[in-house]
């Protein structure tokens, strides 16, 4: 996924930033929650790959340094990249 931007995906759509803004908000969304979406899908698949490091599944999420993948990780699922790949064995699902 890289760093993807809502320029970028605007522009993918022929589109403008705001037109794209006004129809998530009319479908009560915004760019940064799809955005989150995306990131805690992908990451449930990378982290029970073990052939993937974590300095690599921060990478393919668009994060440049590995302390803003390990704080965004922990805010979503509640432990560390690594705590959680030498704690869990089973498939990683989000706290309810």
């Amino acid at each position: 996924m890289g760093r993807a931007t809502i320029e970028q995906i605007a522009q993918a759509l022929g589109m403008n930033v705001r037109t794209l803004q006004r129809r998530l908000e009319d479908d009560g969304v915004n760019f940064s929650d799809l955005i989150n979406g995306v990131r805690r899908d992908l990451v449930q698949r990378y982290m029970n790959n073990p052939s993937y490091s974590l300095a690599r599944i921060g990478d393919l999420l668009g994060y440049s340094l590995a302390s803003s993948f390990s704080r965004w990780f922990a805010t979503q699922f509640g432990d560390t990249p690594a705590n959680w790949r030498a704690v869990h064995g089973k498939p990683l699902q989000p706290p309810q």
